[in-house]
């Protein structure tokens, strides 16, 4: 018989223990340790996000500006209203003071209107009396070495009060026969010769405004009262 190869369909096996046989010392496991994670820093954790991060801040830089703009357009808008109804009140009350002057200024020129025709009223028969005196002195009752214009002047200051300062603008010619004939009359300072006065003209200047006493006006006045009033007689009794 051939002896066996060992390995060849063979198994060896180790053999059982006898009573006096020794176990061979069996390994224990060896007991690893655990190994315990390093905590990423907050330096790595912001270097990984950083992307992240910016992104992050960029929105919410957006959305900050975005409230920012919608909370000033809303405060914009409520002062601008606001800054609207203290205008509108402030026009009311200019337009309401407007008219308040504006019916003042109508009842004025009415009270005006009124006086001044009371005034015209009242000056009607002193126009008349002195143009009635003109024309006596036309028809020859004229004092003597007196001039025509200086009696119509002095008439017309007495009859309507006429308040200084006076001045009385007469033509060259007749200031010469003032000049002649009223030498010693201190009526004769408020006379002044005017190069466009005519013969006969007396503008006189006076301290609320101007009066023609002329003779050309005093006969047209006198003309127009015969006209239009039938009791011219009584616009110009009393002289």
């Amino acid at each position: 018989m051939s002896a066996k190869v060992p390995g060849q369909h063979t198994v060896l096996r180790q053999p059982g223990q006898g009573a006096g046989g020794r176990r061979l010392p069996m390994m224990g496991a060896a007991s690893v340790d655990p190994v315990t994670a390093a905590s990423p820093t907050l330096e790595v954790l912001r270097t990984t996000f950083a992307q992240e991060l910016a992104d992050l801040h960029q929105q919410s830089r957006a959305d900050g500006l975005a409230q920012a703009r919608n909370e000033f357009a809303k405060q914009a808008a409520t002062e601008q209203a606001q800054q609207q109804q203290a205008w509108l009140k402030k026009e009311a009350v200019l337009r309401e003071a407007l008219e308040s002057q504006r019916l003042q200024l109508v009842e004025l020129a009415s009270q005006l209107e009124k006086q001044g025709a009371q005034i015209i009223a009242s000056m009607t028969p002193a126009v008349g009396r002195l143009a009635l005196a003109v024309v006596v002195r036309l028809l020859g009752q004229h004092a003597p070495g007196r001039s025509l214009v200086a009696d119509m002047a002095g008439q017309a200051i007495e009859e309507y009060q006429l308040q200084a300062p006076l001045r009385v603008r007469i033509a060259a010619s007749d200031y010469a026969t003032l000049q002649s004939c009223m030498q010693e009359d201190p009526l004769l300072a408020l006379f002044q010769p005017d190069p466009a006065a005519t013969p006969g003209s007396c503008l006189i200047d006076h301290g609320t405004g101007q009066l023609d006493a002329g003779l050309d006006t005093q006969l047209a006045a006198l003309k127009a009262l015969l006209a239009s009033d039938k009791g011219g007689d009584a616009n110009v009794a009393g002289v």
